[in-house]
């Protein structure tokens, strides 16, 4: 019991840490986004540090808050679900962050959207920091 737990404990944070690689600001504006909300920066961190950049609205800013709190409770019922084998929570984290894209990107204005697709795709690039 133990062994699974901590398993599903360990993929649950792969999957934080390869999102936040991947999605991990790429420059100087970025790096000085404020961190509203430390707490916040659990799931998605790189990715809404990198959304926050973008220069947002304010309803923008609201929405995407909403987005991101939606996704960190289902990424936490995912986690803590015991029904699903390792594949399958790696399979659901994949699509709620599909899902979570798919939502800031209906938010998102072209400009926003293309300069988010490029710090993604250059943090893709970028070899993974080591501890």
């Amino acid at each position: 019991m133990k062994i699974k737990r901590l398993l599903g404990g360990l993929v649950s944070l792969c999957l934080v840490a390869a999102l936040a690689v991947i999605l991990a600001p790429t420059n100087s504006q970025a790096a000085t986004a404020p961190q509203a909300g430390g707490k916040e920066m659990g799931m998605h961190g790189g990715l809404q540090a990198a959304v926050e950049s973008l220069n947002l609205t304010d309803e923008q800013k609201a929405k995407v808050k909403d987005i991101f709190a939606d996704a960190k409770t289902k990424h936490q019922a995912v986690s803590n679900d015991t029904s699903l084998s390792d594949e399958q929570k790696k399979a659901k984290m994949k699509e709620l962050h599909n899902a979570t894209m798919a939502k800031l990107n209906e938010l998102l204005t072209p400009e926003q959207q293309t300069e988010l697709k490029s710090k993604m795709e250059a943090a893709k690039a970028k070899p993974p920091a080591q501890p």
